[in-house]
């Protein structure tokens, strides 16, 4: 925590336009770095050409994207404290001492096989042993907004893919999956209007 407070409180400013992402249906996903070496500017991450040398890329500066999914869910973090409501604070009021990791969660249907093998891999270059946060990812809007960290990705570990589900007589598949993000991930989030169609583009 800053302890270096400034000579006054600092006031923020108007909300002019309210910020809301809305549902996403697909993740950008690369190693570490990989975001920023595709775009240099936030206008390139807008383009076609950009995304597709980073869906080409064969090191570690290769972007790649997930299948469509539905039913995102993104909590919010919640703030932790210490000594809270015991002797050991001031009229039990507790000690600030961060906020919860969160995870986004959501579900494939009808994911095939063989590409539920392709998605397992990111579990392995996810690991949170691996270091702090090995990957990034960007979210997109089925209107083609890009959230992201700028022309960065948002670190995120632990990927996981649950076992397919069925409720049986008409029901659908579905794999649930998610992602470990730091309790303030959106801190310096962006959102870009890509100007091509980047929820139903399929590159190979």
């Amino acid at each position: 925590m800053d302890c270096v407070r400034p000579d006054s409180l600092t006031a923020p400013a108007k909300v002019d336009c309210a910020v809301h992402f809305g549902q996403t249906v697909r993740m950008a996903i690369g190693r570490r770095g990989a975001f920023a070496a595709a775009f240099a500017t936030i206008a390139a991450m807008k383009t076609l050409a950009a995304w597709n040398a980073a869906f080409a890329a064969v090191n570690d500066d290769k972007i790649i994207l997930t299948p469509l999914y539905v039913n995102p869910q993104l909590p919010q973090s919640e703030a932790q404290f210490a000594e809270e409501n015991t002797n050991g604070s001031i009229n039990g009021k507790g000690f600030l001492t961060g906020y919860n990791a969160v995870k986004y969660t959501a579900e494939y249907v009808g994911l095939p096989a063989s590409i539920k093998a392709q998605l397992e891999k990111m579990e392995n270059e996810s690991r949170a042993e691996l270091g702090v946060d090995p990957v990034e990812m960007a979210l997109i809007t089925p209107d083609n907004r890009i959230i992201s960290r700028g022309v960065n990705g948002i670190p995120f570990s632990n990927f996981y893919l649950q076992s397919v589900g069925s409720e049986g007589f008409k029901a659908l598949n579905k794999n649930g999956f998610g992602i470990s993000l730091d309790g303030k991930w959106d801190v310096g989030t962006t959102i870009t209007q890509a100007d091509f169609d980047l929820v139903s583009l399929n590159p190979v």
